[in-house]
Formats: C-alpha cells, sequence, structure tokens
C-alpha cells in the first residue's frame, strides 16, 4: 500500500511538472530531501544514541553497519543480507523498516529519468510500456517469491511493479469516476482487498508475489475512487492529520517498539504497548513539527545549496558513526567485568556463514576437502574420524578440536546450516531437496572412504520430534545402518536443552537490573519430555552393533536443571546453539570415540 501511495503521489507530481515545462532533476531532488532527510537522520542519530546506551556489541555493531547503509539509501541490500540462518531478531534491528525506504528512493533515482526519456511517447505508448514494464515485475516477484524469498521480498526488480502500479495511476491507466455509485463501489472492493490481507495473512504467508496483488489493487481502487463514496472518512480532519505525520509514525513506530522488545524477556503486555504506541505517536508529532517541518516550508536551509550542504553533512556524520561502530566491534569497551564476560557470549562462536567447515558444495564433499580439527599441526596421525553436522554441529566443533587435540587426533568436519542429517529426505521443499543434495555427497564420499573408519553425527534432530518423524527417523536410521555395514563405527550425539529466549541478551538485562524473576535455565524434566521422541529414537538407533549414542544434556543439567552460565560465561550464543565455552563443556561426553 505504501509502494502504491507513493509512485502514484510522485508520478503526479513529475508529471505536472514536465507538462506545465518546470520539471528538473535538481528540484526533484530538493524536494526528496527536504521530504526524507530531516526526520530520517534525526531518527538513525537516536537509534545509535539509545543503542550506544542499551544495545550489546554484537547488535550494536548491526546498528553502526545499518546506518551506513541508510547513508547510501542501500539498507535493503543491507538487511537481506543480515537476514540469513544466524540473523538477529526483528528486536535488535532497529532501523529494519528502512528497507522499503531504500527501495523507494532506488525506484525514485530511475524514475524523473524514465518519464524524461519517454515524455516524447504517446499517452497511450507511454502507459503501454509502463504496463509491460509493471507485469514483468509482477512475473519476476512470483518467481523469486518461490525460489529466492528473502531477495524477492527486499529488492527493487520484485518491488517495482507495486510502485508502478501507482504510477499507472497518475498515468490516467485506470478511468475516473463516473458516478458517486462507481466511486462508492471501487472504495468497498478496495477495502474489501485490504481487509482480506490484513485478517487472513500471518508470518507464514509467503510474501510478496501473488499475496501483494489483494492489498495492492486495494489501495489501486480506492485512490482511482477518489475522496467521495466510501472512502469519504479519509478526508475527515482526524485521518488528515494522520496522513500528514503518517512518515514520521512510520519512521519511529519500529525503533521504539524494537528497543522497548529488546528490553523485555516476557514481551509486551497491553499496558506496556499502549504506552509505547503513545511515545510512538509523541515522537512523530514532535518529528513532524520540530524537524520535518521548518525545512519542508523553507524556514531553514531556505536556498538549494545550503540544503544539499546540509544533506552532505547528514549523510557524512552518519557514514562516520556507523563505520566508527563497525570498526569498534560494537565499542564493547563500554563493558567491564562480569557484563563483558556476558556480552562476549554472542561472539563466542565460530564463524557462522564465513565458516569455510560449511556449506561446501558437492564437487568440494567429493575431493574431500573437508576442515581439519584437533592435532592439525606437526606429524599428526592418519584421519579416520569425520564430524558430520548441521549448525549444531558447527557450534560443538571447537569442543570436539579440544578433545582430538587432547588425543593427539586428527577430524574432519563438514555441515550445512538448517541440515539435520537424514531426517529431511521425505520432505519436497526447496531447502530440503539442497540439504538431500548435501547429505547425498557426504553420504556417498564417506561410503568410498575406507580410511575413515568413525562418523560422529551432530545435529538438532528436530524433526524427529515432530508429526513427521516416523518419515524422518526411518531416514536417519538408513543412513545410520549404511554406514555401519560399510564398517564404520557410528556415534550419535543428543541434542542440547533448548532455552527460553536468547541466554547472552537475558543475562545482560538481568546485569541492568531487568528480569530479576524469569527464570533461564530450562527445567530438565521439561527437556526430557519435549525431546522425548528424539531420545527414544536415538537410543533405538544405539543398540545397532557399531553405533554409540552420547547426551549432551547429562553434564548440562543436574538437580533438576540445565545450566546456560558456567563462571559468569554463557553456554549458549543464542537460544539453542552452544558457545565455545559451552561446546568445550559438552564434547567431553565424545571423549571415549577418541580412547
Amino acid at each position: 500500500m505504501f509502494f502504491v501511495i507513493s509512485g502514484f503521489v510522485i508520478a503526479s507530481v513529475v508529471q505536472s511538472d514536465l507538462v506545465a515545462g518546470r520539471f528538473s532533476v535538481r528540484g526533484f531532488y530538493e524536494r526528496r530531501i527536504r521530504r526524507i532527510f530531516p526526520a530520517l537522520f534525526a531518527m538513525i542519530a537516536f537509534c545509535l544514541v539509545v543503542g550506544w546506551l542499551v544495545l550489546m556489541p554484537d547488535d550494536f555493531k548491526r546498528v553502526g553497519q545499518s546506518s551506513v547503509a541508510n547513508a547510501v539509501f542501500l539498507s535493503n541490500f543491507y538487511f537481506l543480507k543480515d537476514s540469513g540462518y544466524f540473523g538477529a531478531t526483528a528486536a535488535a534491528k532497529p532501523l529494519l523498516h528502512t528497507w522499503s525506504l531504500a527501495v523507494e528512493e532506488q525506484f525514485y533515482l530511475l524514475l524523473p529519468l524514465y518519464l524524461l526519456l519517454l515524455k516524447r511517447l504517446s499517452d497511450s505508448g507511454m502507459r503501454w510500456l509502463t504496463v509491460g514494464i509493471a507485469l514483468l515485475s509482477l512475473v519476476l516477484s512470483i518467481v523469486a517469491t518461490r525460489y529466492e524469498p528473502q531477495a524477492s521480498f527486499f529488492m527493487l526488480p520484485t518491488r517495482a511493479w507495486e510502485l508502478l502500479v501507482g504510477v499507472l495511476l497518475a498515468q490516467g491507466v485506470v478511468p475516473a469516476t463516473r458516478s458517486k455509485r462507481d466511486g462508492s463501489l471501487r472504495s468497498l472492493l478496495g477495502i474489501g482487498l485490504i481487509g482480506f490481507a490484513v485478517l487472513s495473512y500471518s508470518d507464514q504467508t509467503v510474501f510478496p508475489g501473488l499475496a501483494a496483488v489483494p492489498p495492492v489493487l486495494g489501495a489501486a481502487l480506492i485512490i482511482s475512487a477518489g475522496g467521495g463514496g466510501a472512502s469519504a472518512w479519509l478526508a475527515t480532519r482526524p485521518m488528515v492529520f494522520v496522513g500528514q505525520i503518517s512518515y514520521p509514525l512510520y519512521l519511529w513506530h519500529f525503533p521504539l517498539l524494537g528497543f522497548a522488545s529488546y528490553l523485555s524477556l516476557t514481551g509486551l503486555g497491553l499496558s506496556e504497548l499502549l504506552l509505547v504506541n503513545l511515545a510512538i505517536f509523541v515522537f512523530a508529532l514532535a518529528s513532524w513539527r520540530f524537524v520535518e517541518k521548518p525545512v519542508r516550508e523553507r524556514r531553514v536551509f531556505v536556498g538549494q545549496r545550503a540544503l544539499f550542504l546540509f544533506g552532505g553533512l547528514c549523510v557524512a556524520a552518519t557514514l562516520a558513526a556507523g563505520l566508527a561502530i563497525h570498526s569498534g566491534r560494537g565499542i564493547e569497551s563500554r563493558f567491564a567485568g562480569d557484563q563483558l564476560k556476558i556480552v562476549q557470549g554472542m561472539t563466542d562462536r565460530v564463524a557462522g556463514a564465513q565458516n569455510p567447515c560449511m556449506n561446501l558444495t558437492a564437487e568440494q564433499i567429493a575431493l574431500g576437502k573437508l576442515c581439519a580439527l584437533g592435532a592439525t599441526e606437526g606429524a599428526a596421525p592418519t584421519v579416520d574420524t569425520v564430524v558430520w553436522g548441521d549448525s549444531h554441529g558447527e557450534a560443538l566443533a571447537p569442543g570436539i578440536a579440544d578433545v582430538a587435540a587432547r588425543a593427539g587426533k586428527s577430524v574432519l568436519f563438514a555441515g550445512r546450516h538448517g541440515c539435520a542429517i537424514g531426517t529431511h529426505l521425505q520432505d519436497s521443499s526447496w531447502q530440503a531437496r539442497d540439504c538431500a543434495a548435501f547429505d547425498g555427497a557426504m553420504h556417498r564420499w564417506l561410503l568410498a572412504s575406507p580410511r575413515i573408519g568413525r562418523v560422529v553425527l551432530v545435529s538438532r534432530w528436530s524433526s524427529l520430534r515432530d508429526a513427521k518423524s516416523v518419515a524422518a527417523a526411518d531416514s536417519l536410521a538408513e543412513v545410520v545402518k549404511q554406514l555401519t555395514a560399510a564398517g564404520k563405527q557410528v556415534w550419535l550425539v543428543g541434542p542440547v536443552p533448548d532455552v527460553k529466549t536468547l541466554v547472552p541478551r537475558a543475562l545482560y538485562l538481568r546485569s541492568l537490573g531487568l528480569a530479576q524473576d524469569f527464570e533461564l535455565r530450562p527445567r530438565e524434566d521439561e527437556f526430557k519430555a519435549t525431546q522425548s521422541r528424539t531420545l527414544a529414537v536415538l537410543g533405538e538407533l544405539s543398540r545397532l552393533p557399531g553405533v554409540s549414542l552420547v547426551l549432551p544434556h547429562e553434564v548440562l543439567c543436574a538437580d533438576g536443571w540445565c545450566e546456560v552460565v558456567r563462571d559468569g560465561r554463557p553456554l549458549y550464543f543464542d537460544d539453542n546453539h552452544l558457545t565455545t565455552v559451552g561446546a568445550t563443556l559438552v564434547a567431553r561426553v565424545l571423549e571415549p570415540a577418541f580412547r
């Protein structure tokens, strides 16, 4: 809806200027700076200051990086990159909402040039060309949403059709209403389409793609209906006022909700949400009155030269601050003592997406280009052990390396994020097919490598405990049986207890005096009840000849509770992955495998 309205408003202004012969690119961007820059950079400055005061280093580093991306209107690219497997929660991304502003501004780099180049075409020629581009973008959005949903959500080529629908309205593609009844019907249909999306879509809805069509068409129908009929209420003074402050409302809603959520472990209650929304309205009103209006009404930065200098200074200052935060790793020097131990838990892990041991190609696996862990220096013995896993295997790898090194042994490791070994083979999704290809390559290489006598399997195993557990268990059993039939010892590593929330953040909030009554430790009986199917499946497999089972929770859990911190250092870097400290503690269960 935002894109449709924006495309309609800006295209209407540009076209009227072109017809009147007063359009200039410099003037166009002057208006965009007056409209966008003051409130945007005030909001970014606020996020940097509050981030300094309340965010942990890794989260504050992300805010610094995203402020740099915002300064050059590329935040959609940044948040696409940051939406990977270990991406931070939305509460730790106060600038996440600016991806849509970046898409809009990228579109407006092209729109004036597009309209200038095509102004010699007839009106109908320009309309048909715009329709063609919009349809191409829509088709691309539908296809990309199926195969690359994150890219489809954040990128201009797959969202351009939504803006172009607004442009087409400005170009007069939709005929004007012929009667009051016609306007009312359009308004009602538009409200119905938007209402359908609002009421029926959830966080499971695949978006944009075809799901974006109803709200886009709904917005277009309401705009084309004009101010009469069922949409007359939009012209009332309260609604017009909300429209006037809609831009600052958009800017301030996400940071204030995000920071409030960041400082809460149990979620925001109704009273807290009401207070935050009141604060959003106050901030938006103040921003509109004291930051946005003076610049738009030319009470300050009257001339173009002064305005462009102001814009340049905003960009330069934001770039400098963001780069300083990034290079300073989130300014970890803000913390000391026990608080420093806690915040370091967020980054006490392997390299994540940059880890060369993860997400290997089938060709790399076929050539045996796995990572060596353990006793890798000097005259290391022949490697006869392979660790195969998902992100839980990656998290446990430092502990396995420590155990292997103390035993004077070297092991090979390979893993793939989100791919629990063998348990996805009955799934037909794109990710499952990707996982199956990785598993197949690992399986073939292991069976063709007689020198490998021991295979350690580490995964989250979550699919063993859901409704598909029978198929997943059968698939895992087939993998294990084929490995043991080839003469290999198989060591299965059981699940680690899940925690209710992000462990380092919860410990950090406690250090601030917040969430003192929140019990962070998982109960051992709840863990066993949740994982009963998983533990039963793994226990049954461990009865096969050549198969052993080790259980990390036997190290972590005692007296009915499971540890999340040891000597002030978090054992998890989120709510289910072990830190290096946690991995070194837990991996002792594998010592028998290296004797």
